[in-house]
């Protein structure tokens, strides 16, 4: 079994794939801003939305499929895995012409007839939704050789194919600049980027993994395992569709494209901090999998406990800074910035922390294979956000008013999941308190105020953020190394740091 050393090598792995995607990501986003202007780029983030909202059945399945594969692989049954991997081409390729056709019947309506937007950027909008659709249909037949991938833990060619498409993306957005029919243009050639990765993943697992050679496997009580427990992570990523990928609906219906611009600068900002936690997390996953199946409660727990922890106290490392003086860093970062971006950033960053939470428990739930009463209660609680947003707007309320309906979302939705972790392990509320919420809390609070009451006396200047990211990193880290961490996870961390500084000597 993969151990605490196979995780931190992974982990590496992806943090040198996320720190590179980070600063190109960011770079090109400023590019593809100023090249399609305020207005078009509100409109590709609303319709590229409503499309890539249907890749929730290729995180879903991919989720789905990599469980069975490590259970099988924790078991020796190599056998098995490749039967696996057959029936799950054979479903995903079933779903992704269903995707296909309504994603079409439905993005067609949208853009037609509800959507708010010049009148003559529609057909326009329309082949960035039949691109996107497209892209998306392969991407969910391809992801299955992605769930065998994270799978086997080959971390080190996820990285590479993460950097090849962020530098990808980056060519497309300098291109885009000096072409006709901006819009157009970059949406399909983000398609030809999006795709590039998959097609290479593809071919490297049909060369190196005996299980992708396809056979003819069929066995009733495994599909109907597989299609039932996939049926689940569905049915909860439809939910997270219609509130995610709705309420940007929402926006646009009540306060235009420019509205959807601001969310889609947030969203970048969003995406960029949220790999640091959930490069992290990659590397974990398959690893509670596999202990649950191997039956060590214990170190499931510890490692639920664990993961959580460092996933949030990651996030914190560059929330911070940025929430203390997202004023300046959008306009440093930005030539024009769309009303709203500032608190829109905020309260993407503090419904991410939230959000996170929910990463390792859901993941130990899914892989006990218990998924029907966490998702048929945790996200129809979180689906009340949709309403109550739309009543909100329909108020009066501010655009950033969706945001308190998706925390309370989400934070019902974690409350729900580990009330099911707690039957099939021995994790308790008191337990996860104190390890986990007490922690977080004291680490949260002392370096928030502390950075708070330091930012209100530095200057809002370049040299300003400087001396505020400088000082942010290690308070941040010390509170966390000091108030957050146990003996055992302290131990661990020195251990990897005296590690690396081993090899950087070397």
């Amino acid at each position: 079994m993969t151990r605490p050393g196979n995780i931190a090598r992974n982990t590496l792995f992806l943090y040198i794939r996320m720190f590179i995607t980070l600063c190109v990501t960011l770079f090109t986003s400023r590019i593809v801003i100023g090249a399609l202007g305020e207005t078009d780029y509100g409109i590709y983030n609303v319709v590229a939305g409503v499309s890539t909202s249907f890749v929730f059945f290729s995180s879903a399945l991919s989720t789905s499929t990599q469980r069975f594969f490590n259970f099988e692989m924790e078991r020796g049954t190599p056998q098995r895995v490749r039967g696996i991997f057959s029936m799950s081409l054979f479903i995903y390729g079933t779903l992704a012409l269903l995707v296909l056709a309504a994603g079409l019947s439905l993005g067609e309506w949208l853009v037609s007839d509800k959507l708010v937007m010049p009148p003559d950027r529609r057909s326009d909008a329309y082949i960035v939704l039949i691109s996107m659709l497209l892209s998306l249909s392969f991407m969910l037949v391809a992801s299955v050789y992605e769930s065998l991938l994270v799978a086997r833990e080959n971390m080190k060619l996820y990285a590479y194919l993460g950097i090849a498409d962020a530098f990808g993306k980056l060519a497309i957005a300098i291109a885009v600049i000096y072409m006709p029919h901006k819009l157009v243009t970059y949406a399909i050639l983000m398609v030809v980027v999006q795709l590039l990765p998959y097609v290479i993943m593809v071919l490297y697992c049909r060369r190196h993994y005996p299980e992708t050679r396809l056979q003819w496997f069929w066995e009733k009580g495994l599909f109907k395992e597989m299609f039932g427990f996939t049926g689940w992570n569905v049915y909860g990523s439809v939910i997270w569709m219609v509130n995610e990928q709705g309420i940007s609906i929402l926006l646009n219906l009540f306060f235009g494209p420019v509205v959807n611009a601001a969310r889609g600068v947030a969203t970048s900002v969003n995406n960029a901090v949220n790999n640091f936690s959930t490069q992290f997390f990659t590397a974990v996953r398959p690893q509670i999998v596999k202990r649950y199946a191997a039956g060590e409660d214990d170190s499931l727990k510890s490692l639920v406990y664990s993961s959580t922890k460092f996933t949030i106290f990651l996030l914190w490392l560059l929330c911070l800074p940025i929430m203390l003086r997202t004023d300046y860093i959008m306009h440093l970062w930005l030539k024009s910035v769309p009303e709203w971006t500032v608190p829109f950033v905020i309260w993407t960053l503090v419904y991410t922390m939230v959000n996170s939470l929910n990463n390792p428990t859901y993941t130990a739930v899914s892989a006990t294979g218990h998924l029907r009463y966490s998702v048929l209660v945790g996200s129809n609680l979180f689906l009340l956000a949709f309403p109550l947003s739309y009543a909100a707007l329909k108020l009066g309320a501010p655009p950033m008013a969706v945001y308190p309906m998706l925390i309370a979302g989400r934070f019902a939705f974690f409350i729900v999941t580990i009330s099911r972790l707690r039957r099939y392990s021995s994790v308790t509320y008191r337990d996860y308190l104190l390890k986990i919420g007490w922690p977080v809390f004291r680490v949260l609070a002392v370096s928030g105020v502390t950075m708070y009451l330091l930012n209100s006396i530095v200057p809002q200047n370049l040299a300003g953020l400087a001396g505020v990211v400088l000082c942010s990193l290690p308070v941040s880290a010390a509170c966390a190394y000091v108030l957050g961490l146990s003996a055992a996870e302290k131990s661990f961390a020195r251990s990897k740091i005296n590690q690396l500084i081993d090899k950087f000597r070397r």
